[in-house]
């Protein structure tokens, strides 16, 4: 009996538990895949039902097989966590808190978003998930941790694992015209490109016009009343601390106008003002009633001092008078009042006007009101050269779409043409494959044109996803695959039981051409079916044993008892082995 694949000698708290006597340069150079890029090993921790385990893979075919139930998923769970797949706790072999999975890719590809520690080096990459029951995973790339996100982006573009409910994803709307796209040579390709040169440049000169449009409204309409505002602003000396300085101002002037109105008074009383008779009159006429009271030996005396009282007195009115007459007038006092007031009137409107709070707010206004109308009146100019741009953007888009849209048509019958083919040799015999084109109402980066696949017979027809069985996507996808260039190809294909839905003469016919695929990139089938598992390059056995599932590599004698057991339930059955036999060599 053949013993089964070797687990790591000591897998518990190595960062890396590959057998040393297994390194990677040491894999098979047999049909390399066009990229140059293969999974040459898996090392397998606690997945499923292996306990564990580790495989040498090579380029080329490789098929996985055995039993329902002796952990053939496994493997296929084990390498979508390799591939970076989102884990889950359940993937955690019953009894154990952690699952890990190693593997070493053979590469020199630069993968982009990686540093350089963690890009692959001598040729190889070594990648591993650890998937904790109790906590949070980790993603390493040459030993380093990286975030999960970025080790999906990476690995992924290494390996792709194609499920029975994997085909829509390559069927959506995007795909299929990228994929018609991919069939349209150097061409199309060109003009791919350039439209989207074109089309980004004329989206980032839109982009700027709505900036300057959006910018061009909110200065508009901070600025509606800026024509009033700033002139009305100049007028009224707009400084800091205006207000404070005009309420004094208008205090200290209604003080003095106050107090020229009281001396105006007092004049006029004690002169008489326009009336002729005040009180200096008075006190003359009253002094000239007391001087003839006076004695005549003493009135030359009180004479001489009444008559220089008097004079002093009028002497002081007159002082006092040619003083208040250098002062302003009441009138001018009340015109310099009215101003300031005119003023602060001003300055507390322009405050509401604007939402001001300040003398300093306001200036800020004003300040930023001139820019934004300076602003304004030269966008015109950049507004104009902008929109003339873009409009001779967009017109050499709508012609650049319009190649594209005939080159993509001679694309489509090539691919048409190139499915069609394969379909018979898939035994789709009587279903027809076409591409059909709608045009958008708006041009994208891409073109105008939105493909959508379709299936036909004399009976009906429509959009794959619609009414294709899971055996006709499956072959569909697969004549696809063979159909693209080979950049469409990652370098590891991973095909969980495809052939689902098949049997007979379709299973044969979809090996076959699984193995024509092989020979452009690293393909790994897992099959129930004996007949294309007889076609792989390298086969290998999941067997339960002791409850563990166990992976054995199967040459020889041991690959014909695995294909007749396959074929008819028994290993040791003559007539199924006889025809194991004749699979094998008519490979």
């Amino acid at each position: 009996m053949p013993q089964p694949l070797p687990a790591p000698e000591d897998a518990r708290g190595n960062e890396n538990f590959f057998n040393e006597n297994f390194p990677p340069e040491r894999a098979s150079e047999k049909n390399l895949p066009f990229s140059k890029s293969l999974l040459t090993r898996l090392a397998v921790q606690n997945v499923g039902g292996v306990s564990r385990c580790e495989i040498p893979l090579e380029g080329g075919f490789t098929v996985f097989t055995g039993e329902s139930g002796a952990g053939k998923s496994s493997i296929v769970r084990a390498i979508e966590l390799a591939a970076g797949k989102r884990a889950q706790a359940a993937l955690i072999r019953a009894g154990e808190d952690e699952a890990v999975v190693e593997a070493v890719f053979s590469t020199n590809l630069r993968l982009p978003g990686l540093e350089e520690p963690q890009q692959p080096a001598e040729g190889c990459l070594f990648a591993k998930r650890a998937l904790s029951r109790g906590g949070r995973g980790r993603a390493l790339l040459q030993g380093a941790q990286v975030p999960v996100t970025l080790y999906s982006s990476s690995v992924g573009r290494l390996v792709h694992i194609q499920s029975q409910f994997a085909q829509l994803e390559l069927l959506d709307a995007g795909r299929q015209l990228a994929m018609t796209d991919s069939c349209g040579g150097e061409a199309l390709k060109e003009s791919l490109e350039k439209l989207r040169e074109v089309f980004g440049r004329a989206r980032a000169k839109e982009r700027e016009l709505k900036e300057i449009a959006e910018r061009r409204a909110d200065i508009e309409r901070r600025c509606a009343n800026a024509a009033e505002v700033i002139p009305l602003a100049k007028k009224a000396g707009l400084r800091e601390g205006l207000e404070d300085s005009l309420e004094a101002e208008t205090a200290d002037l209604s003080r003095r106008l106050a107090s020229a109105a009281r001396a105006g008074q007092a004049l006029d009383r004690l002169t008489g003002g326009l009336s002729g008779q005040g009180l200096l009159d008075e006190l003359a006429a009253a002094g000239k009633t007391l001087l003839e009271c006076v004695p005549p030996e003493e009135k030359e005396t009180c004479s001489r001092f009444f008559e220089e009282g008097l004079r002093n007195l009028t002497d002081l009115s007159d002082a006092i008078r040619r003083q208040t007459g250098k002062l302003s007038s009441p009138e001018a006092l009340s015109r310099e009042i009215e101003d300031a007031e005119r003023r602060l009137g001003l300055l507390r409107r322009l405050r509401r006007m604007t939402g001001a709070k300040s003398e300093r707010e306001l200036a800020d206004w004003c300040k930023e009101a001139e820019e934004g109308l300076a602003w304004l009146e030269e966008s015109y100019e950049r507004l104009e050269s902008l929109t003339r741009e873009a409009r001779e953007l967009r017109r050499e888009a709508s012609r650049l779409a319009l190649g594209i849209r005939a080159g993509r048509k001679q694309a489509a019958e090539y691919l048409e043409k190139s499915v069609n083919a394969l379909f018979r040799d898939l035994a789709m015999d009587g279903i027809g494959f076409a591409i059909r084109f709608s045009e958008l109402p708006k041009l994208r980066r891409d073109g105008a044109d939105e493909a959508e696949f379709e299936l036909f017979t004399d009976k009906r027809s429509g959009r794959v996803d619609k009414i294709a069985s899971g055996g006709e996507l499956s072959r569909l996808l697969l004549a696809l695959q063979l159909s693209l260039p080979d950049e469409w190809l990652p370098p590891t294909l991973v095909f969980d039981e495809v052939e689902a839905g098949l049997g007979g003469r379709a299973a044969v016919l979809s090996g076959l051409k699984l193995r024509e695929l092989s020979r452009r990139c690293q393909v790994i089938l897992v099959t129930h079916e004996a007949s294309i598992a007889a076609l792989g390059d390298c086969h290998y056995v999941v067997r339960k044993q002791e409850g563990e599932s166990r992976v054995f590599r199967a040459e020889g004698g041991e690959r014909v008892r695995e294909l007749a057991r396959m074929l008819s339930g028994d290993p040791g059955l003559p007539e199924a082995q006889e025809h194991a036999r004749r699979l094998l060599e008519s490979r």
